[in-house]
């Protein structure tokens, strides 16, 4: 489990699964495309989004994901 803090400062833990996702996806990456990913990496990114650790942006049938970090603590 690891803990992250998000915008305004609500820390939230994410499992291995969550931190492998992020790890792999958001590495030098600022947003992501929901129509590259499998259905299980949308279901998880999904559930970091309800969770408020990604952003979730839809335009028309596009769906992409940002990173939703608070930059200011660590």
């Amino acid at each position: 489990m690891r803990s992250m803090i998000t915008k305004g400062g609500i820390q939230t833990w994410i499992n291995v699964r969550e931190n492998k996702f992020i790890q792999e996806n958001f590495d030098g990456v600022e947003l992501l495309e929901g129509k590259d990913l499998s259905e299980r990496d949308q279901y998880i990114a999904q559930t970091l989004v309800s969770r408020g650790v990604l952003d979730k942006t839809v335009n028309g049938r596009e769906v992409a994901y940002k990173l939703n970090v608070n930059n200011f603590t660590r």
